[in-house]
């Protein structure tokens, strides 16, 4: 999918959620994803789409800093969460953890996985953007953009 078809696809939505690894893809500016996230972030920050992570998104977004002791990318995710417009990082509340046990039970989907989209569907969000395969594959209950089926690889 080209970056415009992209665009339409984000045009036509009121709300994301994001996936952790969309958000390590904006910030270590991976390809070939990087430019197809960084257009969803932009969306967000225009205010045409809201968009919406768990705290259990930040978390991961913070290991990989911590474990090698990187200053700068722990700066850069923090950054990031504090300075982005129309971006809400929503906590994990006991409705959001309950929903998350349904998810688990019905679809075998990991406990941070589950959060992820039950995180989504609490805040209603129209679609949760994300490269994992797993959720993917899975009826989540909210449309899932897995990454790897819209990038154009050169």
């Amino acid at each position: 999918m080209t970056l415009a078809a992209w665009d339409a696809t984000l045009s036509s939505l009121g709300s994301v959620a994001f996936d952790t690894n969309a958000l390590i893809y904006l910030l270590e500016r991976r390809e070939p994803w990087f430019p197809y996230v960084q257009r969803a972030i932009e969306t967000v920050e225009s205010g045409r789409v809201r968009g919406v992570i768990s705290t259990t998104v930040e978390m991961e977004m913070l290991v990989g800093p911590l474990r090698n002791g990187d200053v700068g990318a722990y700066e850069r995710v923090e950054m990031f969460l504090l300075h982005r417009p129309n971006l809400s990082v929503v906590e994990v509340s006991r409705a959001i953890a309950r929903r998350a046990a349904d998810i688990r039970a019905r679809t075998g989907l990991s406990p941070l996985d589950s959060i992820v989209v039950a995180t989504a569907l609490s805040a209603d969000c129209d679609v949760i953007i994300g490269n994992d395969a797993m959720i993917g594959s899975k009826n989540i209950g909210v449309p899932y953009l897995y990454l790897n089926d819209y990038v154009v690889r050169s």
